[in-house]
């Protein structure tokens, strides 16, 4: 495997086939959806609808829109005393803070502030002033969440927040996917907006090692088809600021803001990342885009676990270079 530079023309949407069983519900502000093969088990859809009612059960946790979820609730306690948390939340937390450290802190489950400074929060792109950064700035690091595994229970040394965006999706993902392999699903693709998805097995019956195939578009001009990525049970997440920015003075500022300088990430269109685990390939994602495209190189080279399709600029206008790093060389089939 290793790294590699493709030069082409990210949105990301499973390539369905017609006889694929799609069971949806929206949930945590997108739409989830559990791909199935008809009949394969013929109690499937069923369970695809119990599974889809764990990711309401845990938006009902972890919505920041939701004044009484356990989510919003230990925001507003935990620094005061320390706040019970459930097996879940403990999960999201653990999972973020593990992230945080094998990120070198790109990724940050704190970074509330300054996506409220920005404006991102409430989905209204705003310039902040210096002195609005450096109060964000002290309200935010993963460094002041005591997580005491034995209780369990959590306990802040800051005014911090706890945000699950950029993690709560995949790992809803991969606790409801769990269970659905409990039951004895095992093929399936289960996403979250597109953007986090799960699969396992193949999309074609009775293929032997075709996996699940994945639309790749540009992420500014999603018209436009880069080519195919092929799940071979794995996760995929991908974060970019396609969707959520702002122009000031000329100059444009996404959503995804870098948790060490208070600004917003530059220099790649989006990253998309391949994992084991849902969870980890969404964080991961934002992390990686946040590092910059030599350190998440760096990075996946370190973790042959994780693999990574990134989109940078391209020289001309409209043009993109991709870059893989421990994608197998049947898994990108350029268009």
């Amino acid at each position: 495997m290793g790294c590699a530079v493709w030069d082409g023309w990210n949105q990301l949407s499973p390539l369905s086939s017609d006889y694929l069983l799609e069971v949806g519900r929206d949930a945590m502000a997108c739409r989830f959806e559990v791909l199935l093969h008809p009949g394969r088990p013929t109690n499937g859809p069923e369970l695809a609808v119990q599974a889809l009612e764990t990711i309401s059960y845990l938006e009902e946790q972890w919505s920041l829109y939701k004044p009484s979820s356990e989510l919003s609730l230990i925001n507003e306690r935990a620094i005061q005393f320390e706040v019970p948390v459930s097996e879940s939340t403990k999960a999201l937390i653990a999972l973020g803070l593990e992230v945080h450290r094998r990120t070198e802190g790109a990724f940050d489950l704190t970074a509330t502030k300054l996506s409220k400074a920005w404006g991102f929060f409430r989905r209204q792109g705003i310039m902040p002033g210096a002195a609005e950064i450096e109060q964000a700035m002290r309200e935010v690091g993963s460094q002041h969440i005591q997580l005491d595994a034995t209780s369990p229970s959590v306990r802040f040394t800051a005014p911090i927040e706890i945000n699950p965006g950029g993690i709560g999706k995949g790992l809803a993902i991969d606790m409801a996917a769990d269970w659905l392999e409990e039951k004895g699903i095992e093929q399936y693709a289960f996403h979250g907006g597109k953007s986090s998805i799960r699969s396992r097995g193949h999309q074609d019956i009775g293929e032997a090692k075709g996996g699940w195939s994945i639309a790749v578009r540009h992420p500014e001009q999603s018209e436009r088809l880069l080519g195919s990525l092929r799940l071979l049970d794995q996760s995929l997440g991908t974060s970019g600021p396609a969707n959520q920015f702002f122009y000031f003075k000329g100059k444009r500022f996404g959503h995804i803001i870098d948790p060490r300088t208070g600004w917003p990430a530059e220099g790649m269109l989006s990253v998309t990342v391949l994992h084991p685990e849902a969870g980890w390939a969404d964080a991961l994602a934002t992390g990686l885009y946040v590092m910059g495209i030599d350190r998440a190189i760096a990075y996946c080279e370190n973790n042959p676990d994780t693999a990574m399709l990134a989109i940078l600029p391209g020289e001309r206008s409209g043009q993109v270079e991709i870059v893989t790093c421990n994608v197998r060389p049947e898994q990108w089939i350029p268009a």
